[in-house]
Order: C-alpha cells, then sequence, then structure tokens
C-alpha cells in the first residue's frame, strides 16, 4: 500500500511551481518588450551635458614621434628613413591625431642626451605645451641611461596635462599614472647594461687593434693629416709647412707663446678653426709624437660609459709604433724640440726675444734669397725700430 503524500510537501511543490511560473512570465514579458524597442527606433542614449561639449569639441591630438640611430653606417642610416617614414605615415593616417613634429637624432650616441638636440628640442617643445603623445620605437631609442629616461619621462609625466611616451616595439604607453613604472624601470636598466656591453666590446676591439699594430688614431683636430676615402693617413702639404714652420721656429729659439702671436698675426687658422692660437696649442703640436712618424696609442681613454669623456690614461697599459706612418717633421729635429722644451720648463727662459714678443710682430724668411732675414713692420715708428734693432745686436753679442 502507497504511502500518503504529506499536505505540507504538496503546498510547497504547488507555491514553488507558482514562483517558476511567475519568473517565466516576467521573462518572457521582458524579451517581447525588447523586442518591441528593437522593432522601433530603440532607445537612444543621452551623455551627460559635460560629456557633449567635449565630443563636439574635441581637438585632434598633436603626436610628434623621436627617431635616432647611433652610427651614420649604411644600414643604420637605411634603418633610421624607416623610422621616419613609418611614423610619419602612423600619425598622417589616423584622423584623431595631427603631426607636431618627427624629431631626430641621426649618428648620435644614446647614453645621455646632452649632445642629441633633437631630443632636447623634443622635451622643451612638449613643456610649451605643443605635444600630447610622443611615439618611439623603443626604450633604447628614447635612451640607454636609466636615469635620463626616467628623469625625462617624470618631466613629461608632470606636465598639466601630461605627455603620453608609447613605446612601439615593448608594446608599453607611458602616462605617469603608475601602472607601468616597474617594468619601465627594468627595461630602462637592461638597455642600459646592453649600452654598456657594447662600450666594453668596443674597446677591447680598439685595444687589440693597438697592440696589433694597426689601430686608425683620429686626425680630425692633428694639422698637417687627413685619411682619403680609403682610410689611409695622408699628408695634407699646406697644413704640413705650417707644422714645419712651428717647429723650426722653436728650433731658432722661439717659445709656444711667440709662435703663437706669429700665427695670429699672419691670419692662420688653428687645427680648431679658430683666428687665434694659444701656446697650449703650439706646444700639443711640438710634443705630438705623431709629426715624427711614430704612434704612441690609448693616450686616453672614456672611464664611464655614460659620459663618454676621455680622461688622461694612467691606469691602463698604453702601446708605441715607431715608424708608424710617414713623418713630416725628422726624427731628429723632433728629439731636438722635445729637449728645448724640457729645458725651457726646468729653468726660466730669459732671452730678451721674449720681450720682443710682447710688443712687435717680427716674419723671419725660411727660405729663398734672404732666407734667415727678418721682415721690419712698416707700421713701427723709429724709435720701435731703434728699440727692435737694439734688442737683436744685443741677442747677437749673447749668441757669439
Amino acid at each position: 500500500m502507497a504511502k500518503p503524500l504529506d499536505p505540507k510537501k504538496i503546498e510547497s511543490a504547488r507555491q514553488f511551481s507558482s514562483r517558476a511560473e511567475r519568473r517565466e512570465q516576467r521573462r518572457k514579458l521582458m524579451q517581447d518588450e525588447i523586442a518591441e524597442n528593437q522593432r522601433s527606433n530603440g532607445v537612444i542614449v543621452i551623455p551627460p551635458k559635460k560629456m557633449q561639449e567635449v565630443q563636439q569639441e574635441r581637438p585632434k591630438l598633436r603626436v610628434a614621434a623621436y627617431c635616432r640611430v647611433s652610427t651614420q653606417e649604411e644600414e643604420q642610416v637605411g634603418s633610421f628613413d624607416m623610422q621616419v617614414r613609418h611614423f610619419t605615415q602612423r600619425i598622417e593616417s589616423n584622423p584623431d591625431w595631427e603631426l607636431v613634429e618627427i624629431y631626430q637624432d641621426e649618428g648620435i650616441s644614446a647614453t645621455t642626451v646632452k649632445k642629441r638636440l633633437g631630443f632636447q628640442k623634443m622635451i622643451a617643445d612638449a613643456v610649451d605645451g605643443k605635444i600630447d603623445l610622443i611615439l618611439t620605437k623603443s626604450i633604447s631609442r628614447f635612451g640607454r641611461n636609466i636615469v635620463d629616461i626616467l628623469d625625462n619621462l617624470n618631466i613629461l609625466s608632470a606636465l598639466n596635462p601630461p605627455v603620453s611616451v608609447e613605446f612601439e616595439t615593448e608594446h608599453i604607453t607611458y602616462t605617469g599614472d603608475g601602472k607601468n613604472n616597474l617594468l619601465i624601470v627594468l627595461l630602462s636598466a637592461l638597455a642600459e647594461m646592453e649600452s654598456q656591453q657594447k662600450s666594453e666590446a668596443i674597446k677591447a676591439g680598439i685595444r687589440w687593434r693597438m697592440a696589433e699594430g694597426i689601430y686608425k688614431f683620429s686626425v680630425q683636430n692633428t694639422l698637417g693629416f687627413y685619411r682619403d676615402h680609403f682610410g689611409r693617413l695622408v699628408i695634407e702639404p699646406t697644413e704640413a709647412r705650417i707644422v714645419e714652420y712651428i717647429y723650426e721656429s722653436c728650433l731658432e729659439g722661439a717659445t709656444p707663446s711667440e709662435i703663437a702671436a706669429a700665427l695670429t698675426e699672419q691670419g692662420i687658422k688653428s687645427p680648431m678653426g679658430n683666428d687665434s692660437w694659444s701656446a697650449g696649442t703650439v706646444r700639443s703640436i711640438l710634443r705630438n709624437e705623431k709629426y715624427c712618424g711614430d704612434a704612441l696609442m690609448q693616450k686616453t681613454y672614456t672611464k664611464d660609459f655614460r659620459t663618454h669623456k676621455s680622461v688622461k690614461n694612467t691606469d691602463l697599459n698604453m702601446y708605441f709604433k715607431e715608424n708608424h706612418h710617414t713623418a713630416i717633421i725628422k726624427k731628429e729635429d723632433w728629439l731636438k724640440v722635445q729637449k728645448l722644451l724640457s729645458e725651457r720648463h726646468t729653468s726660466p727662459h730669459k732671452a730678451k726675444l721674449r720681450f720682443l714678443s710682447n710688443r712687435f710682430v717680427a716674419h723671419r724668411v725660411k727660405d729663398g734669397l734672404f732666407k734667415g732675414y727678418l721682415i721690419l713692420d712698416s707700421r713701427w715708428s723709429p724709435a720701435e725700430r731703434q728699440e727692435f734693432m737694439k734688442i737683436v745686436d744685443d741677442t747677437q753679442d749673447n749668441t757669439k
């Protein structure tokens, strides 16, 4: 015989069924209402008044890009051109963006920003409120010094409104809101480490070439030499004659100060292209072993890869190669000049011709019929001529 049902359970089941039916009815009613709204024009969303004003008056985003390569090698030049073209097309193809400028530094090291004029101009324009967003290829293009990277990002994020920076390779946009700070720090540190490793590898290669005697030293500011398009060291005849004049004048008793004054008076440009010569410049030419054909390498070295500042080498090996290249000055003359300079350094120079250089400029004829004669300046007064001849006579008497 079947057990009779509990009346309470029957009532509970009836109430549950009733609630389920009501939910189903409400669901069907809501679906019918949605379908009806879709058949009609639907619901129009009205944004807040402030948002409407922003949407109506929203200007285009002012976007700039920064492009840089660290060397001017042919393949790097291609990379640089591609960067410029890529960012130009990307910005101009976005209807919501307005191109400000493609800031560029070609063939400039990235370990510091001091020499990157394009980068400095970009930061200055951002501070002046001309830029909203900066695009760059990667963090290593933005900089390889973690301090400089973070300092400049902080400058941009502190502006009102802040300027964002998008690093394309890393797929990161720095807005200064703290979301990507740790990642930016880590990637900046990696970029700096990469720069340091490259610097050490380059230095090792240079020192190996020095040890083998095949290192090509720079002649950018070395008077009398230049390198042809094959990289060979070549003597420049006109500048070599100036070097010979400097050595001949020193051997004849002129001091570096007197030689510098004479060169300035004659309108000869210094190795740096300046109108005036200094005694230090003349002295460095007289001390330079390259003019007698030798090469002393690694006189200076870069102590800190971040600053690229060269310091006098007192810590590392130097490499000397005798008869490294064609000489401008004979070895015996160069050695005589070194002896003269050393003697003048240890004992005071009392020749009266030093007084002469402070008041007169006299040019000695170097060759031809009047070789060895001094040319008087027509602008001298009779008293100055008489004083000059007295000094010359006294000097000749002292040398007898």
